[in-house]
């Protein structure tokens, strides 16, 4: 599966620009114009994530999950929107749900190196370790110089949680 021109727009939005916000207000633009589109609110709901991880403002994890649940139902059969449901439910605190969420997603896509890094961090929370270390690995196989991935073992190898996980949310 190829990832789609707009998708590759807004990871590069997350990713190497580092703009949560202009990703969201993108999404937002094409929203207006086509509510259906599901891809676009999955991206969305990917990029209301990493804005609660930068700005450690959970109702945007809220509204991520609200916005994945809306492209699940147009398409249960995405691989980013399953990836961001799951996402939202770490950092809301319900990880053993998101390990559902985040299983499907790599079954649809075992190309997606973030939906098996957020399932080894679902894993983790759960406290099922093997698991965790294994999907990990898939994660690294996938994208082996991705810092995120790579900071993401050293953590786990630690003990030690990412900063948007050392607080509840509220």
């Amino acid at each position: 599966m190829c990832p789609s021109r707009l998708r590759e727009e807004i990871f590069t939005l997350l990713y190497s620009e580092k703009r949560p916000e202009v990703a969201v207000l993108r999404l937002n633009r094409i929203l207006e114009s086509a509510p259906e589109n599901s891809e676009a609110l999955a991206l969305k709901s990917y990029a209301l994530n990493k804005l609660a991880n930068v700005s450690h403002d959970w109702k945007y994890s809220e509204s991520a999950l609200e916005t994945a649940e809306r492209a699940l139902i147009l398409n249960p059969d995405s691989d980013i929107a399953l990836t961001s449901k799951g996402w939202a439910l770490i950092d809301l605190g319900d990880a053993a749900l998101a390990v559902e969420a985040l299983s499907r997603a790599v079954q649809l896509n075992p190309r997606n190196e973030y939906a098996w890094y957020n399932l080894a961090w679902a894993q983790y929370l759960t406290g099922n370790a093997a698991a965790s270390t294994e999907s990990l690995e898939r994660a690294l196989n996938i994208s082996p110089g991705n810092p995120i991935i790579q900071r993401g073992k050293r953590l786990m190898e630690t003990g030690e949680l990412p900063d948007h996980l050392k607080r509840k949310p509220s």
